[in-house]
C-alpha cells in the first residue's frame, strides 16, 4: 500500500483539487446562471414530454453513450415557439384581468362638459412674455371654476379610481412578457400609408430598431400591407387580439386616442418609442433607449404649446397632496423659488401648477414618448384606465378647453400619481410651416420637438450654473429682474447656447396621405405648388416632403401596394390616375425646387 500511495498520492491530490473545483463550478453555476440552467431544465422537460419519455427514467444513464434526448434544432424550435405560445397566453389572462377591473371599476355616466360663467378659460395660455398677464386665470380658484363636477360625481369617481389602483396592484406581469426596443405607431385606414412613410424616413436615415405597427380591430385586413410589405423593412404589424382574448374585446369598443395605450400593451418590446403616424424623425435614432435621461428615468415626454390647465379636482379624486408650497415657475424648476416669488406666503395669485405634488408645467404633446414598460409597468396600466374613461371623464378634467383634449395628460399624469421618475424635454417645440399666397397668413405645418438627451445637458449646465449663482449667495431674495423668458434664452435658447436638435417633424396639417392631399387639392394656389416645408435647415436639410412623395409616387401609384383605405375611397381606375397625376406633378415640383428648398430661411 505504501508503495501505491507514493506512486499516486500526487494524482490522488490532483484529483481532489479538480474534484473541488468541480464542485464550486456547479454551485455557482446554479446560483449565478440560474436562467441558463432553467431554460435547459425546460428544454429537457419539454422534449421529454414531447417524446412521451418519463424524465426520471430517462436521467439513468447506461453510459451507453446513446444521447437521443439532445435536442436537435428543430425541437429547440418547437420549444421556443411552444415556451413563446405559452407566454402569449399568460400576457392575455394578465390583460384580461386588467380589463376585468377596468370594466368593474370604470365610472358611471358621463360629464356634461358644463363649464361655469366664472371660468376665466378663453382659450390656450402660453408662457411667453407676451402671456404673462393671463397666468392669473391658472390659479386654483380659476381652474375650480371651468368644468362642473358636481360632489356626488366627484365621490363616485374617486371611489372608482381607488379600487381600480388598488385592484391592478394585486396583478404581477408574467415573466418575460416584453422583451427588446423598438419603435410603435399605430396604422389603420390611412394612418396605415403613413406609418409606412414613417419606416421609410427611419431606413433612410439609418435608424435600424424594429417597428410595430398597431392596427386598430376595426382596421384589421391590411393583408399586403402587413404580410408583403412590412417584413422587408424589419417591421410588423401588431394586433388587439395579440393581447387580449375575444371575449374582453368584444366587452369594449376602443376608438381615436385611446389606441396610443393599446398599442404600447400589445407592443413586444419593453423599450418603447411611441411616435403619431404623422410624426417624422429627422436624424438616426439607433442609441436613444442608451441615453440620458432615459437610462435612469424609462420615460421621457416633450412639451406642448401651453401651460397646464388640469381641473384641480382631479387631485381629489386621485387622493394625490398638493402642498401650499411654490416649487418651480413653469417649466423652470432651477431658480430658487424666492427669487421669483414676491411673498412665499401668498400663493393665491400663483399659478396652481406651480405648486408641489402637481402635475408639472408645461402641458404634454404626446405625438412621442419614451417609456420602459416594465419600470412604468403602473404609469401603463392607470393611463390605460384613464383612456378608456377619458372621453367620458378624463379628457375634458385633463384639458378643460385647451387645444389637443386627448390622451396627451394620461401618461404623465399616471405617472404623476405614482411619484415614479421621469423628464419632459424643456426646450419649446418649434412651428414648421409657410406664409401662403393672396396674404391669408402664415400656415403652421409641423410640431418640431428636440433631441431629449442635448436638451437634458443643456438641463444639467443650467443646474450647475443657477446652483453657483445662487449657492453661496446666503440669503436668498426677491428679484424684479428676473423673467422665466431670460432663463430660457440664457440656458437653453440664447446665443451662446448649443441649442438641442431638431428630432422630430410632428406633420399634422396637411398629413402625408396620396387620397386627402389629391381631393383637397392641398399646396396649389391658383394652379401653382408651394412648399410647406421652409426651413429643411432646421431639420438637417432632410427634405421631407420630397422624400415622402417619391416613396408616394412609387410604393403607391407605381407598385401599387394594396392598402385597404385606398381600395375603399378610390370609385375606379379614373380616380386612380387623377390621384397619382397630382403625387407625380407635386413630386416633379419638389425635386425642381430641392437645392433652392436645403439653402433657404428660417421657421416662426
Amino acid at each position: 500500500m505504501a508503495v501505491i500511495t507514493r506512486r499516486y498520492g500526487k494524482a490522488l491530490k490532483l484529483s481532489l483539487f479538480f474534484l473541488v473545483v468541480c464542485v464550486v463550478f456547479l454551485f455557482t453555476s446554479e446560483y449565478m446562471e440560474d436562467s441558463v440552467s432553467e431554460y435547459r431544465d425546460y428544454l429537457r422537460n419539454s422534449l421529454a414530454k414531447a417524446k412521451g419519455t418519463d424524465l426520471k427514467e430517462s436521467s439513468q444513464d447506461t453510459g451507453n453513450g446513446d444521447h437521443s434526448m439532445e435536442p436537435t434544432a428543430e425541437d429547440n424550435g418547437k420549444i421556443l415557439a411552444q415556451k413563446a405560445s405559452e407566454t402569449s397566453q399568460k400576457l392575455k389572462n394578465f390583460y384580461e384581468e386588467v380589463f376585468r377591473f377596468i370594466e368593474a371599476y370604470s365610472p358611471q355616466g358621463a360629464t356634461a362638459k358644463k363649464y361655469r360663467k366664472a371660468c376665466r378659460l378663453k382659450g390656450d395660455i402660453g408662457f411667453r412674455p407676451e402671456n404673462y398677464a393671463e397666468w392669473s386665470a391658472l390659479t386654483e380658484e380659476s381652474l375650480s371654476n371651468c368644468l362642473e363636477v358636481s360632489r356626488e360625481e366627484a365621490s363616485m369617481l374617486k371611489q372608482s379610481h381607488a379600487s381600480y389602483v388598488d385592484a391592478v396592484s394585486t396583478l404581477v406581469l408574467p415573466k418575460d412578457s416584453y422583451k427588446g426596443k423598438g419603435i410603435v405607431t399605430v396604422g389603420g385606414g390611412r394612418f396605415s400609408i403613413m406609418a409606412l412613410l414613417i419606416i421609410k424616413t427611419l431606413r433612410k436615415l439609418n435608424t435600424q430598431l424594429p417597428v410595430e405597427v398597431f392596427i386598430p380591430p376595426n382596421d384589421e385586413g391590411e393583408t399586403d400591407f402587413c404580410e408583403n410589405v412590412l417584413p422587408k423593412l424589419n417591421a410588423k404589424c401588431i394586433h388587439l387580439s395579440d393581447t387580449l382574448p375575444k371575449s374582453t374585446l368584444d366587452s369594449f369598443e376602443f376608438n381615436g386616442y385611446q389606441f396610443k395605450s393599446l398599442s404600447l400593451i400589445s407592443s413586444s418590446f419593453e423599450d418603447v418609442l411611441f411616435l403619431d403616424a404623422d410624426n417624422f424623425p429627422v436624424k438616426s435614432l439607433n442609441h436613444i433607449f442608451d441615453q440620458e435621461p432615459y437610462k435612469s428615468t424609462g420615460f421621457v415626454l416633450w412639451p406642448d404649446y401651453w401651460r397646464r390647465t388640469t381641473q384641480p379636482i382631479y387631485y381629489d379624486i386621485a387622493d394625490i397632496p398638493i402642498t401650499k408650497k411654490r416649487t418651480r415657475n413653469c417649466f423652470d424648476d432651477l431658480t430658487p423659488t424666492q427669487v421669483y416669488t414676491r411673498n412665499i406666503n401668498d400663493l393665491s395669485d400663483i399659478p396652481f401648477h406651480d405648486l408641489a405634488g402637481t402635475i408639472p408645467d408645461v402641458s404634454t404633446e404626446s405625438g412621442q414618448l419614451m417609456i420602459n414598460k416594465s419600470t412604468h409597468l403602473p404609469t401603463i396600466l392607470l393611463a390605460l384606465y384613464y383612456n378608456v374613461n377619458g372621453p367620458k371623464w378624463f379628457y375634458p378634467m385633463f384639458s378643460q378647453k385647451a387645444a389637443g383634449e386627448g390622451d396627451k395628460e394620461t401618461f404623465l399624469a399616471a405617472a404623476t400619481f405614482y411619484g415614479l421618475h421621469f423628464y419632459q424635454v424643456k426646450t419649446v417645440v418649434g412651428a414648421e410651416g409657410y406664409h401662403q399666397p393672396n396674404n391669408e397668413g402664415f400656415r403652421g405645418v409641423a410640431m418640431l420637438q428636440h433631441d431629449f438627451s442635448q436638451d437634458y445637458q443643456l438641463y444639467q449646465k443650467a443646474a450647475k450654473a443657477i446652483l453657483t449663482k445662487y449657492g453661496s449667495s446666503g440669503r436668498i431674495s426677491y428679484d424684479k429682474k428676473y423673467s422665466l423668458d431670460a432663463f430660457y434664452k440664457t440656458y437653453f435658447d440664447g446665443d451662446l447656447v448649443d441649442r438641442a436638435d431638431v428630432m422630430f417633424a410632428h406633420s399634422n396639417a396637411p398629413k402625408f396621405e396620396p387620397y386627402g392631399l389629391w381631393k383637397g387639392n392641398e399646396l396649389v394656389y391658383d394652379g401653382k405648388h408651394v412648399r410647406s416645408f421652409t426651413a429643411l435647415k432646421k431639420i438637417n436639410n432632410y427634405d421631407i416632403e420630397l422624400e415622402n412623395f417619391r416613396e408616394m409616387d412609387t410604393e403607391i401609384c407605381k407598385n401599387r401596394i394594396k392598402f385597404k383605405y385606398l381600395i375603399e375611397s378610390l370609385k375606379d381606375e379614373k380616380e386612380w390616375k387623377s390621384m397619382c397625376a397630382y403625387v407625380s406633378e407635386r413630386l416633379l415640383f419638389l425635386e425642381s425646387t430641392h437645392q433652392e428648398a436645403i439653402g433657404s430661411g428660417t421657421s416662426q
